[in-house]
């Protein structure tokens, strides 16, 4: 018995292949994708298998109606003419069409949202990973306008070459949505909700609403500090859990910037915390009043796994991303992190 089944079937067989090859490179959720275009065959696998969702093309399915409705749980339909709707499978529970001729990306889009508005129908679906142990790579400072961001995407991206990494930003306002050219509809706000309250849908919404650019995965900051104040430290440690155990990231990278309740538990989460230094009288004042609140409020720990370093001018090229290793090889120095 399989798990949740992911069937495509096109009676031409290089559509049929080249769909399940795109699939299974680009949709990171836990199904087992077979694929068909021999109607004998996919007629076979149907009365022994019970098939989660159906992909297939509207000519392929005409003499298989009465056992595909009885073994599939929900059905694409790809229609094979210019498709304008309504199809003759609109008023069927947990039938959905398209056009055939769409690109592969759009299909896998429909994908998700079939999975969304029915995710009672895919039982423990969650994202593909191999179960490795997941570091939280935490950045802040007190000091203002120090470059965390920027330090935080490329040791995201460095690690990403190591493990599946993502990044998560604490910060209004943030610019960050212009650097991965994307201005997200929903943030870390809606994945919160997402972890707290229908968990059933956590991963299928993840991959939904995540954006990808050079290796690292990263999810839309919330728009104010008061969002990111109502976070809280619990939902904060629900949430890496969750994208460590359901979605198998090894790498989680906090970009500290507003304060969410329970900050420093936040900072205690943390496996190693880089913390960016400046050589200047006001600053150093600055760290040194940050250093002495963690102590009077039993938070020496955090500054155990604390590696303070100075932010070089030049903030791109060869010397910096040199920089950056450096950095990550520091923690190694820490607990292993990047290993």
């Amino acid at each position: 018995m399989m798990g949740n089944i992911l069937a495509i079937f096109d009676q031409s067989e290089i559509y049929s292949m080249r769909l399940s090859e795109y699939l299974r490179e680009h949709l990171k959720l836990a199904f087992e994708i077979q694929t068909f275009s021999v109607e004998e065959e996919f007629n076979s696998f149907l009365e022994s298998e019970e098939v989660s969702l159906l992909v297939a093309s509207s000519l392929a399915i005409q003499d298989s109606e009465d056992l595909i409705r009885k073994r599939c749980g929900s059905v694409m339909i790809l229609e094979e003419e210019d498709f304008k709707g309504p199809s003759r499978w609109d008023q069927e529970d947990g039938f959905f069409h398209m056009s055939k001729f769409l690109p592969a990306g759009k299909v896998l889009e429909k994908i998700l949202e079939v999975c969304m508005e029915r995710p009672e129908r895919f039982p423990d679906l969650g994202i593909k990973h191999e179960g490795n142990v997941c570091k939280v790579i935490g950045l802040y400072t007190p000091l203002s306008g120090s470059g965390q961001t920027t330090l935080a995407v490329q040791m995201g991206e460095q690690l990403s070459k190591n493990g599946k990494a993502i990044l998560i930003s604490f910060e209004s306002f943030s610019a960050l949505t212009k650097s991965f050219d994307s201005e997200a509809l929903q943030d870390i706000s809606d994945m919160m909700y997402y972890a707290d309250c229908e968990r059933d849908k956590f991963c299928i919404y993840l991959e939904k609403i995540k954006v990808r650019k050079y290796g690292l995965d990263y999810i839309a900051p919330a728009k104010t500090a008061m969002q990111i104040k109502e976070m809280g430290a619990d939902k904060v440690r629900d949430l890496i859990a969750l994208l460590a155990e359901e979605a198998g990231y090894e790498y989680v990278i906090l970009d500290l910037k507003d304060y969410p309740d329970g900050f420093f538990e936040i900072l205690n989460m943390c496996d190693v915390l880089y913390t960016i230094n400046r050589n200047n009288s006001a600053d150093q004042y600055r760290m040194g009043k940050y250093n002495r609140v963690l102590c009077e409020n039993g938070y020496e720990d955090v500054l155990s796994k604390t590696i303070k370093c100075l932010f070089p001018d030049e903030k791109g090229g060869a010397s910096y991303k040199r920089y950056v290793r450096e950095l990550i090889e520091k923690g190694q120095g820490v607990l292993g992190l990047g290993a």
